[in-house]
């Protein structure tokens, strides 16, 4: 016996429905799985935002420490030449060049000139004088 009219269209409608829903359940598998990338790409995105704030930070106090340890420098070249130390002396005894030793020389003679700057009166330098140098404090190395 041939099979029925209906029948027939009854298992045609059931297979296009489970090809159908096969079709639907694979395309929510591949939304979720975009979901995913895309917030793992934004999480990555955020870890390296916040590792270059984190570089920043750390390269700003090292900039700040450095600073601190050339003023330390430049302040015992600044002893030294208190004690009536000639410039190739002190290159000599520290390693530096003529040139380096007259870089941290004036490096002080800056921090002392501004420091006295803001210390004098505005009548001091008015008159054309300048306020006395002040000596550089003795750092212990």
């Amino acid at each position: 016996m041939a099979p029925r009219k209906s029948a027939t269209k009854t298992e045609a409608r059931e297979r296009a429905r489970r090809a159908a829903a096969e079709s639907m359940a694979r395309e929510q598998r591949l939304l979720e799985l975009g979901e995913e990338f895309f917030l793992a790409v934004g999480e990555a995105e955020q870890i390296m935002h916040s590792a270059e704030q984190r570089m920043a930070e750390i390269r700003a106090k090292a900039v700040q420490d450095a600073a601190k340890a050339r003023h330390a420098q430049a302040q015992v070249v600044a002893a030294m030449k208190g004690e009536r130390a000639g410039v190739a002396e002190i290159g000599q005894r520290l390693e530096l060049s003529a040139a380096e030793v007259r870089a941290l020389l004036k490096e002080t003679s800056e921090a002392t000139l501004g420091g006295a700057e803001q210390s004098t009166t505005g009548d001091a330098q008015m008159a054309g004088k300048e306020a006395p140098a002040a000596q550089p404090e003795p750092v212990s190395v």
